[in-house]
């Protein structure tokens, strides 16, 4: 067997994609189009429905700290009071605001905000300070928590309630009515995009393992910021097509698998290549993440997209701690996997603050250890790459002697 396995040919679209996207955000002003500011858990077919662009600040932070710029941008946000503590995509984002500095050439004035504090806090506080300084309005939509509470209907009247506000302010920013017949038209293109997205995430239940989550994490782009357009839907079917392919003819993302692991929590974007390539001269193949699962099924009544929106930020977007564990678990049986690593995350306090709890729960119930990696989603000032390096190959050791022994 070869050392290394063949790419995956339908990701080099991507640039492209990419490239594309941000040159039409660029030219939006001048195509009579408008631009909003929006977080990944976003309803984009109502946007694109309205000629409204969706951009996502996270993302474009992810090309920040991809492209090792962490650094650079966070100098501008501190020189302006915000401490190296916070969000590191909000850190870099903010530094972009002020500096200017993009690796895609830049992202003009928004037209307007929207967010919802379902996702975390840092979020709410980061886009307010977006709102003051580009000085347009930020529509924030305010989601009670559930946990594990029954559902409660007066909830959801309370944030269809707000659902159908937006609509009214997307509506009053571009000057005309939403369309429901073309609403209609993008939320099938984005249904069967999901579905795509969906077999090529589960292809990984293969072994060996086509794709890796890295994988999952570089492709994921498109199904989050271009989700209801044909591009993206045409993209995922080349890449599911060439998945197809792989599964069939027995090729692994990782030569000689051994482990299928368990990733919890962000990417670590600055060094998914080098994270990549350390696991993989251990034999080791991410197979399975809850990162990447949101985008799997979108979920929408065409009938009353809104109600299903409201519902799917009551319940779905709750990543509650007896969830988290009950779904790693699901996965460990699907994916069949034998470790787990847990990232804790110092620039995700919301998913991080669990996972010692989480780690501990799913051991238990499944005699695997996990090794919990401390380090940070975007600054590298946060993170040693010796430590995790040695912390690894003694995660594996223990691995190979439970091997050994069972």
């Amino acid at each position: 067997m070869n050392d290394l396995a063949p790419p995956i040919k339908s990701l080099s679209m991507l640039k492209e994609i990419n490239s594309r996207y941000y040159e039409e955000v660029r030219h939006a002003h001048e195509m009579g189009k408008k631009i909003a500011f929006v977080n990944v858990f976003s309803p984009a077919e109502l946007f694109y429905a309205m000629d409204i662009i969706p951009v996502y600040p996270e993302n474009h932070s992810v090309f920040l700290q991809a492209k090792k710029l962490t650094g650079e941008v966070a100098g501008y946000s501190e020189a302006e009071g915000y401490a190296p503590e916070i969000c590191s995509y909000a850190l870099c984002d903010i530094g972009h605001a002020y500096s200017g500095i993009s690796p895609v050439g830049g992202i003009p004035k928004p037209d307007l905000l929207y967010t919802s504090n379902c996702q975390c806090s840092s979020l709410t506080k980061w886009f307010e300070v977006l709102s003051r300084r580009y000085e347009v309005p930020l529509f924030l939509l305010d989601v009670p928590f559930f946990g594990e509470r029954e559902f409660d209907s007066n909830a959801h009247r309370y944030v269809k309630t707000q659902m159908n506000e937006l609509v009214a302010l997307l509506e009053a920013t571009t000057g005309k009515r939403l369309d429901r017949d073309r609403l209609k038209e993008i939320l099938d293109v984005s249904e069967r995009t999901c579905r795509y997205w969906k077999d090529i995430v589960e292809s990984a239940c293969h072994t060996p393992s086509p794709l890796t989550v890295f994988d999952q994490f570089i492709a994921m782009a498109p199904v989050v910021s271009q989700r209801g357009l044909l591009v993206a839907l045409d993209f995922y079917e080349t890449l599911k097509s060439e998945i197809d392919d792989r599964v069939r003819n027995g090729i692994g993302a990782v030569p000689n698998e051994r482990y299928r692991l368990y990733w919890d929590n962000l990417p670590i974007w600055p060094e998914l290549k080098w994270l990549s390539d350390r696991l993989a001269s251990l034999g080791a193949c991410l197979t399975a993440t809850i990162y990447t699962l949101p985008w799997t099924s979108l979920g929408v009544d065409e009938k009353d997209p809104l109600d299903s929106w409201a519902r799917q930020y009551l319940v779905y977007f709750d990543w509650h701690l007896q969830r988290r564990i009950r779904l790693i678990l699901e996965l460990k049986e699907k994916y069949k996997l034998n470790g787990f690593i847990y990232h804790s995350n110092r620039s995700c306090k919301m998913l991080s603050l669990g996972v010692e709890e989480i780690r501990k729960a799913v051991s238990k119930s499944t005699g695997i250890p996990g090794l919990v990696l401390d380090a940070d989603h975007g600054d590298p000032r946060f993170y040693s790459l010796g430590e995790i390096s040695s912390r690894l190959e003694s995660y594996f050791e223990i691995l190979s002697q439970m091997e050994t022994k069972g």
